[in-house]
């Protein structure tokens, strides 16, 4: 009996401390979340997306919790936080002092407050697809019969240093019977990060536009950027370089020459729910500056909820020197309904 008992206060002695370095350890180098009506856990903040955080650890199953329910939050590594203007910020999770969820950034040093409903997801996997889907139109009877349609799509993957977008608008109009309005843009562009805010660039766009006498028009550029803001309230990348133009006319002269290209992306959050984007492109002529093409595209965007966004654009296109006949300026205004995904 004696022997039993010195053989099990040796195994206490000698596998207690053990197991209680390993609660210690997953207390003190953990995440820490309170929710709910004093729930507090320790462990690993796994994900986030479609308002659920999605928190783990070693002694139970993975336990979702709705950010509305979050009172703190902290975490010992960075996360990656993607926003909703699909700016992304990499820190820690910290609980500011006035109880709001903040991340600290390491180039600038100090904690930033951030609104769950700025936040898209966390720790998203890598090489994931987004983007959205926007349908609008106008209807018109009696005297004048008027009626149009326009549709917008835009898809975009990340990768660590790498990012690739694609897009495409149609618009078509006519009145009484006559069409006023048809034309098809769309843009391919891959992006390679080199430094965390210079980038590398090539971009393909082409324009079908019957009303200003474009059967096809091509671009080929390449160029760098450079993002100056990336955070929650707004973001700006800028970039230059060159630019092959290739014009295939329905009764114009084809034409084939090298130009700049000057381009800038800049979103601002106005509000939590209004989101501010303009785009705009710039393509002075190398052998006469006077002449020069250029776009903008500006929008304003209102979130419903549940993926649903109502959406104003504004589209403005410029051509210094048309063909005979066709006006130098075109402009669009378009209502629609968005959804992203």
């Amino acid at each position: 009996m004696f022997k039993r008992n010195t053989l099990l206060r040796v195994a206490v002695l000698l596998f207690l401390p053990m197991v209680l370095s390993i609660f210690w350890t997953q207390k003190v180098h953990a995440d820490k979340i309170e929710f709910g009506d004093g729930n507090v856990l320790y462990g690993t903040v796994t994900s986030l997306a479609d308002g659920i955080l999605v928190f783990s650890n070693n002694f139970s199953k993975e336990v979702k919790i709705p950010v509305a329910d979050i009172h703190s939050l902290t975490t010992d590594h960075p996360v990656n936080i993607k926003l909703t203007n699909d700016s992304i910020l990499t820190g820690p999770l910290v609980t500011m002092p006035d109880g709001a969820i903040g991340v600290k950034l390491d180039l600038i040093g100090t904690a930033i407050a951030i609104e769950w409903d700025q936040v898209k997801t966390i720790n998203e996997p890598p090489g994931q697809w987004t983007g959205n889907l926007a349908i609008g139109g106008t209807l018109q009877t009696g005297n004048t019969e008027r009626s149009s349609f326009s549709l917008h799509g835009e898809t975009k993957r990340e990768w660590e240093h790498d990012r690739f977008a694609l897009r495409i608008l149609y618009n078509y109009a006519e009145v009484d019977s006559s069409i006023t309005s048809r034309n098809t843009y769309g843009s391919i562009k891959f992006d390679h990060f080199f430094t965390e805010n210079f980038y590398n660039l090539l971009s393909v766009e082409l324009l079908k536009d019957e009303f200003k006498d474009v059967k096809l028009r091509a671009i080929i550029s390449l160029g760098a950027g450079y993002r100056v803001w990336n955070d929650a309230i707004k973001t700006l990348d800028l970039e230059a370089g060159v630019a092959y133009f290739s014009e295939d006319l329905e009764v114009g002269r084809d034409d084939q020459f090298i130009s700049g290209r000057i381009a800038g992306n800049f979103s601002y959050k106005v509000l939590a729910n209004l989101l501010f984007k303009d785009h705009a492109l710039y393509y002075p002529s190398f052998d006469d500056f006077k002449e020069y093409t250029a776009r903008n595209e500006a929008s304003l965007s209102s979130v419903l909820g549940r993926g649903w966004t109502f959406k104003l654009s504004h589209i403005i296109d410029y051509d210094s020197a048309p063909a005979l006949g066709i006006e130098k300026t075109d402009q669009q205004w378009i209502f629609a309904l968005q959804y992203d995904f």
